[in-house]
Parts: C-alpha cells; structure tokens; sequence
C-alpha cells in the first residue's frame, strides 16, 4: 500500500502541472492479453495421479510515458485475471494454478495486480514497485497461465558507452501459481525459510558488434550467493548466421546457511547456426558440486542455464547434451508457421543408492501466429513433451510422464 500512496502522489503531482505531463500521456501504451491455456500431464506410474488443468486468462497493462522535468517521472500498471474452466483434475495440484489444502482443490480463479514508478534521468532508470526481470540470477516465469512478478527496486544505467549497468534488491515474489507476494526461499525445501532479500549486480559489455560479455552477482540474504559469467561470439557468413555462448555459475552459501552448505557450478557451451528457414542448437553442459543447483522457491525457471528445459536438468554432477531445431515455414507458403524439435539427455546423477542416473526429455511443437489481416497476431500454440527417468535403484524414483499445452493468445494494443 505505501507504493500505492507513492505512486497515487506523484501522479496527483503530475496532473497538477500541466506543462510537465504532456509526454506523459502522449506516449503511454495500454494493451490487453488474452490467453487461453490447456495443460495436461498424464504419469506412467499408476500410482501417480494425472494432473493438469484449462483456463482462461486477461493480463491488462499501462505503461505511461515520462513528465517533462529533470528528473523525469513515469508509472506503469498490470492487472492479471485467470479463470479455471473445467472441473477436470481440479483436486489435485498442478503448480499451474493455486491449490487451496483446506478444500482440496485448485482455485476457481485467481487474481494479481502490480504498480510500478519509474524515475529517468539521462541513460539511467529507477524502477520501484512491481517488476519483471529477465536477469542471469533472477527471472520471470512466462511458462504457464499468469506470469510471476516481483516486488522490489532495479536501476538499469547505460551511461557509459557499450556498457549497462544493473542494481536492485527484491524482497517479495508472486508465484505463477499464487495470488499473493511472499518473500523470497529456495525452492525444493520441505520447511520454508525465509530472506529478506536478494541484492543483485550487473554488467553486460558490448566489445564488438560480434563478442558480447557479461558478469552477474546475486546474494539471496542468509541463504546463497551466485557468481555469473558468460561471453557470446556472433558472425555472419553470407546466408548463415554463427553464435557461440559460453555460461558459467558458482554457487554457495550465504550468510546464516539457513539451508546448510550450497555446493553447486554449472559450465555451458552453445552454438547456433541459422540459415534460410532452418535454425539448429546444440551444446552441453557439466555440473559440479555436491548440491542441487538453487534457485528461488516459487518456480522462476533459470534460463541462463543452457540446458534448462521442461525438465531443469539441474541436478548434482549431472552432465548434459541438448540439440534443438526450428523450422520457419514462411519461404513454402506459410508464413508465421514454425515447428521445433528438441531432445535432452542428462546422465552420471550424483545421487545416494542410485545406480545407472539417466533423465531424458523430448520435445514436439508447432507455433502459428496470423501474420496479417484482421487477426493478425492472433497465436496459437502446441507443445508435446516426454520425459523419463532411470534411476536404476530398486525403488525406481522415476516418474515419467507425457505432457501437452495448448496455447492460443491475442493481444489488443492501444
């Protein structure tokens, strides 16, 4: 609520001074997302319980424009709303929409809202408020019916030439599957603990339009601490587009240790190639350590690390091969029709009594979005993943499954 008052001043500032929030209203944007979302996930084990559930959902957003002051001022606004459509599944949990313990069953519908003041000055911008970071150590999760969020401040500066800036502390998160912020734990933990924040720091240098290099830090107060470092190298040669990416993470504990030792580094090598309507993706990625790699409780994915998928592919020792292909159909008469393929295979798990530690996934979809006419940027979307596990234990802990989602989105822009 005091963000509110904060932001509800200023803005009773702004319109109180006429000649300094033209801009602010000339170029603000406001659109509205539509998304209506299928997810099922069957289990080969009998004794697993199927899970999954439909949905419709409304995402709403303004993003104002900025005052014309020194220091020049700004307010964005969201308004997120998802609606379950079927009773199928709807007593068991499927991390997609909230689950109320008491009634045993997953929310009717669920709401979230966030507010944001932006503060510019020159090639530097304060955010305080509601925000969505795509960051090498903190990141939303776009993955399934309404987006997470977070609550805190970030400062991005790209003062000085090719270089940016990142700062900023987040204290709360709203889980894709909540309505509500929670401050921040690790995730896969039996008891929740808590932080009082995660500190983050930030530098992307740009060396040349081919080499791009960047280190991150983030602190998780009390819990873990996370070293980032990557280097991307791009080059064209006449049709084909070349890119290699390189990723590395070292994690520990932090702190209090409220979760004990962290022992966990990942190193990723990448390459693309792309060519005409063909684009191809192949890497692999080692990990080290002791522990399961951390990340935040609540279900923000890890994208940066490279092999990360349906499946994290996160665990202790694990070592990991991925290639991924796409194909545009736009030069054979279909534009804005693309289809993927995608095979992981994690193995040499370092786990207690397990023998041949083996975890695989695939992965078929089709994306349409209308390229023109009056629907156009209407999108729909199929995705089909297998995934299984042997863990060569007498008490096998695999728990393999067949998953679809059926996406179909449309966004009104005004």
């Amino acid at each position: 609520m005091k963000l509110t008052q904060i932001c509800a001043g200023m803005s009773l500032i702004m319109f109180g001074l006429p000649h300094t929030y033209a801009n602010f209203i000339e170029d603000d944007k406001f659109s509205v997302n539509l998304r209506n979302f299928y997810f099922d996930r069957q289990f080969s084990d009998p004794a697993a319980k199927d899970m999954g559930s439909w949905s419709q959902g409304i995402m709403a957003r303004y993003e104002s424009g900025y005052t014309d002051t020194p220091i020049q001022v700004g307010v964005d606004a969201s308004l997120k709303y998802a609606l379950r459509l079927t009773d199928h599944n709807q007593e068991r949990a499927d991390t997609n929409l909230p689950f109320d313990k008491g009634r045993n069953e997953q929310y009717r519908d669920y709401g979230k809202y966030g507010l944001t003041l932006k503060l510019k000055y020159s090639n530097t911008e304060l955010k305080v408020g509601e925000l969505n970071p795509r960051t090498p150590v903190v990141f939303i999760d776009d993955s399934r019916q309404l987006p997470t969020s977070y609550a805190g401040v970030m400062l991005e500066s790209s003062e000085i030439t090719n270089l940016k800036v990142t700062a900023g502390r987040i204290t709360h998160i709203n889980a894709r599957n909540d309505d509500r912020y929670e401050k921040l734990s690790l995730h896969g933990q039996a008891n929740r603990l808590e932080s009082d924040g995660l500190n983050l720091l930030g530098f992307d240098y740009t060396f040349s339009p081919q080499f791009q290099a960047s280190y991150w830090f983030g602190q998780l107060e009390d819990i873990y601490q996370q070293n980032f470092v990557s280097a991307t190298y791009k080059q064209n040669f006449d049709q084909v587009k070349f890119k290699l990416e390189s990723n590395y993470f070292h994690n520990k504990e932090e702190g209090k240790k409220l979760y004990g030792k962290i022992d966990s580094q990942a190193l990723g090598i990448m390459a693309t190639v792309a060519t005409d309507n063909h684009t191809f993706s192949a890497g692999v990625q080692k990990n080290f350590g002791d522990s399961i790699f951390p990340t935040l409780a609540g279900y923000p994915p890890q994208p940066f690390l490279q092999a990360w998928s349906n499946l994290p592919f996160y665990n202790p020792e694990e070592l990991t091969w991925h290639a991924n292909y796409i194909y545009d159909f736009k030069d054979v008469g279909i534009p804005g029709l693309k289809t993927r393929l995608s095979y992981h295979h994690g193995s040499g798990i370092k786990r207690p009594n397990l023998l041949d530690n083996k975890e695989t996934e695939k992965i078929a979809g089709l994306i349409y979005t209308v390229p023109e006419g009056k629907l156009k940027g209407l999108g729909f979307e199929w995705r089909y993943t297998k995934a299984d596990f042997k863990y060569g234990s007498l008490n096998n802990l695999g728990n393999d499954f067949k998953e679809n989602r059926f996406i179909t989105t449309y966004t009104f822009k005004f």
